[in-house]
């Protein structure tokens, strides 16, 4: 009986490796065979071998064998939608569209609305533009609403911003 590791393979003990890159394992290795006292294959048997050469005649060279055909992986989405999607799912209110939004928000609205006005927060597709005092919420709301959404709503496209809605800011952020 032999104690602790065995002890490494020699030089010239280098067997290749099956899995290699010179190529991977075929279905002979997965397929059931009788062997020794088990002169005959059970119907277990038979079913393995069945799955096994369905399997390997889905084969695609070059692809691993349990990778999934070419047709019927998915699209590929956006890198910002998935990040998105992933804020969402952490319940975390930001969103790499509405730092965009900022950036561009001097342009997308007149001079006297950016002066007192910016994106604050969004949130299920209702987007919260903060005002620096409720007079001026009262003032846009009357005379700026309309535009605000129209050019949010083109800015986002496709259905992103449903409504805006004006919120007096409580804490006073620096506006550009």
């Amino acid at each position: 009986m032999r104690q602790g590791k065995p002890t490494f393979e020699g030089p010239g003990d280098n067997r290749a490796d099956p899995d290699g890159p010179g190529g991977g394992p075929d279905e002979t290795a997965f397929t059931a065979r009788p062997r020794g006292a088990r002169r005959a294959l059970t119907s277990r048997d038979k079913e393995r071998n069945r799955r096994v050469g369905e399997l390997f005649s889905h084969v695609i060279p070059g692809l691993p064998i349990d990778a999934d055909p070419p047709e019927t992986r998915m699209e590929p989405e956006p890198l910002a939608a998935l990040i998105e999607q992933t804020l969402k799912r952490l319940k975390i209110n930001e969103s790499p569209w509405l730092d965009e939004l900022n950036r561009a928000w001097p342009s997308l609205v007149a001079p006297e609305v950016s002066r007192v006005a910016r994106p604050g927060k969004w949130e299920d597709g209702i987007l919260f533009v903060y005002v620096t005092s409720s007079v001026k919420l009262f003032e846009l709301r009357r005379t700026h609403l309309r535009r605000i959404e129209e050019a949010v709503k083109a800015f986002a496209g496709a259905g992103r911003v449903r409504q805006v809605r004006l919120m007096v800011n409580a804490v006073s952020l620096p506006f550009a």
